[in-house]
């Protein structure tokens, strides 16, 4: 794809990704996965960082401001939720078993993946 497609498809991944946070899968998974997880752990919490990030870039991008993400944030662009949040990587295997999740959490992957393609053109 070139810089142009790349960015009509995100345009069309903004309306994709303002879905409200599927709390009643990310409960579910921590009730089927209760022992997996510690006290210390937050899963809506650090999931609303990592996707608040990924809507922060989409931002810049759209609004022809890419060149003002802080470095920070491509950081954690180059990264899976699960590479980030290493705690949660026994769900990973499990997310297609939470529909809702399983749509939210892949339709940010692609956002994020096309964001990292349409960077790479700067």
């Amino acid at each position: 794809m070139d810089k142009t497609q790349i960015f009509k498809e995100l345009i069309s991944m903004q309306q994709i990704i303002i879905n409200p946070f599927p709390s009643k899968d990310t409960a579910k998974m921590q009730k089927d996965f209760k022992r997996k997880f510690s006290k210390e752990d937050c899963l809506n919490a650090d999931l609303n960082t990592y996707w608040m990030n990924i809507s922060g870039c989409l931002s810049y991008v759209l609004r022809g401001n890419q060149s003002k993400i802080p470095q920070g944030q491509i950081d954690w662009l180059k990264l899976s939720f699960f590479d980030i949040f290493g705690q949660y990587q026994f769900l990973e295997e499990n997310i297609s078993n939470y529909p809702t999740f399983y749509d939210e959490y892949m339709n940010n992957e692609k956002t994020r993946k096309l964001l990292l393609e349409y960077l790479s053109f700067n």
